[in-house]
């Protein structure tokens, strides 16, 4: 079996994080808890081509992505280990016009207020590493 490939997408507002805040729903990952935009990697598509599809499906904007790194960790909403695809944009010219269409939210948070925040552990870990590999691109 191959590994599941998700997309992540770490958007950046004003020096602040834009997250999710995940659907409350019975059978999704990570319910109800503040995440990154994203999803898998459909058959055929290329990382690039699922980011940026997954963010005009969920925020109906088209950021310029620069892919970061990959990062693997164990889902147990999978129940086996997961290539998250981690990529970067700026949405400071592209928010005005977004609409949250996936999900129950939207909102740009600083690096602090994170630490606050429910949220999935491999989010917390990837933007954790982000954060301290970029700290002036806030």
């Amino acid at each position: 079996m191959n590994m599941l490939s998700v997309v992540q997408a770490i958007l950046l507002l004003g020096g602040k994080y834009v997250l999710q805040l995940r659907d409350d729903k019975p059978g999704i990952a990570a319910p109800n808890q503040w995440a990154f935009f994203g999803g898998s990697v459909e058959a055929g598509e290329s990382a690039m081509q699922a980011v940026v599809r997954e963010i005009h499906e969920e925020l109906t904007i088209s950021p310029q992505f620069k892919f970061q790194w990959p990062f693997e960790a164990y889902s147990a909403f999978v129940r086996n280990e997961v290539r998250y695809l981690v990529f970067s944009a700026s949405v400071d010219d592209l928010w005005y016009q977004h609409q949250v269409l996936e999900g129950q939210d939207a909102r740009a948070f600083s690096y602090e207020e994170v630490a606050l925040l429910g949220m999935p552990r491999v989010t917390r870990q990837i933007l954790h590493r982000f954060h301290l590999e970029h700290p002036l691109a806030m």
